[in-house]
């Protein structure tokens, strides 16, 4: 093939992958109503359905890393297709809620690896576009997060929930076609793909260098408010007497938010000397989204929830500052490992104590105040997470 065409190809590859990388979570909270009322769905199920997007996520940071240096970047992106479409294929045909969390697994590890692979194939594939091609990046990402909550109750109405989260498998087994091509043509990369292992030395240095954990702390907990926001916001609206739609499409403009700046949010980061007021800007945001949300749900809910989807667009930049931050493909992967498999693990703490915190208590301030912590820890660390220069 010709190098424009294997070029045009891998774009194709990285479209299609970063499509697949959110479906399987938000596509599923408008259903959980939905799916209660043939399944089973205590407390600790909706904590635990809540927590493994991150902690998934998270352990893929430092699993990922690994095999890339045994394979290769091609090869375990085609994996994580494959193990997004079995998981999220066969888990919507099951009746027992153990065992859709057990292939819920499956697939958020393959989402999980999808996550952490793509930047170093954008670093090596593209280094002279990398502005260009991490907002391909991440605005197709933000597309799978904001389009399947709009569509999941309208999908289920016609099909049933069951047929609502097949939909997503099918987008994956499209995804698996693509990379199967890329499997087999193995085009060239114009920079080393090699991924350092977050491990011995480099952790070492990663673990001494306070910007690394400033941005792994800052992408942490805006996952963290993502993964609570992606999983509590439905039932937080139906419990303040919003309609199970008027819930789905919220979340799905909780997502868009973050969509449209992806699409802005790379090029800016590249001109910008530090995007710091960016983040604090977009934390304002967030505090005063969740205190609407909480106070005042009624009043004005699409405000707070246009506030809320500006206050976690920081994930986009942040996905961004870890490729123009790393000076070469390898860097970027070692970073993209270290601040995602960190920075998830400490999500993954969000909606379980959210959780915890809601069914616990009477009232919602303890969940709220928790939420608003986080908000001025990333507050404070954005400015050291934000300063220009390579990590």
């Amino acid at each position: 093939m010709r190098i424009a065409s294997l070029t045009a190809l891998v774009l194709v590859g990285i479209i299609v992958a970063a499509f697949n990388l959110r479906p399987g979570v938000t596509g599923l909270s408008p259903l959980l109503d939905m799916m209660g009322a043939e399944i089973p769905l205590d407390s600790v199920f909706l904590a635990i359905i809540g927590m493994l997007p991150p902690l998934l996520f998270g352990l893929s940071g430092f699993l990922t890393p690994r095999l890339v240096n045994r394979h290769s970047a091609i090869t375990i992106t085609l994996v994580a297709m494959v193990l997004i479409a079995v998981g999220s294929g066969v888990r919507a045909v099951l009746d027992s809620p153990g065992w859709f969390l057990v292939f819920s697994v499956i697939a958020l590890l393959g989402m999980g690896i999808g996550n952490v692979v793509l930047p170093p194939i954008v670093k090596s594939h593209f280094p002279d576009r990398v502005a260009l091609m991490s907002t391909v990046h991440v605005g197709l990402l933000q597309l799978g997060t904001f389009l399947p909550p709009l569509v999941a109750v309208p999908f289920a109405s016609v099909w049933g929930w069951r047929g609502s989260l097949l939909v997503w498998a099918v987008c994956a087994i499209a995804a698996i076609g693509v990379w199967i091509v890329l499997a087999v043509v193995r085009p060239s990369p114009r920079a080393t793909v090699r991924s350092t292992v977050v491990g011995g030395g480099e952790l070492r240095r990663l673990l001494r260098t306070r910007r690394a954990w400033s941005l792994m702390t800052m992408t942490g907990l805006t996952s963290f408010n993502n993964f609570i926001l992606f999983t509590w916001l439905p039932l937080l609206l139906i419990r303040s007497g919003f309609s199970a739609s008027f819930a789905g499409s919220m979340l799905a403009l909780v997502a868009a938010i973050p969509l449209v700046l992806g699409f802005v949010l790379p090029a800016l980061a590249q001109k910008l000397r530090t995007a710091a007021p960016i983040v604090v800007a977009f934390c304002v945001c967030l505090a005063v989204g969740y205190l609407g949300l909480w106070l005042l749900p009624q009043a004005a809910p699409v405000l707070w929830t246009v506030l809320l989807g500006i206050g976690i667009s920081t994930f986009p930049l942040a996905l961004t500052l870890i490729t123009l931050r790393s000076h070469d493909a390898e860097a970027a992967a070692a970073l993209s490992g270290f601040v995602q498999g960190g920075g998830y693990l400490l999500a993954a703490t969000g909606p379980l104590i959210f959780a915890f915190l809601v069914q616990s208590f009477d009232q919602l301030w303890p969940a709220f105040a928790v939420v608003l912590a986080s908000v001025v820890v990333k507050f404070v660390v954005s400015f050291s997470a934000c300063r220009p220069g390579h990590i």
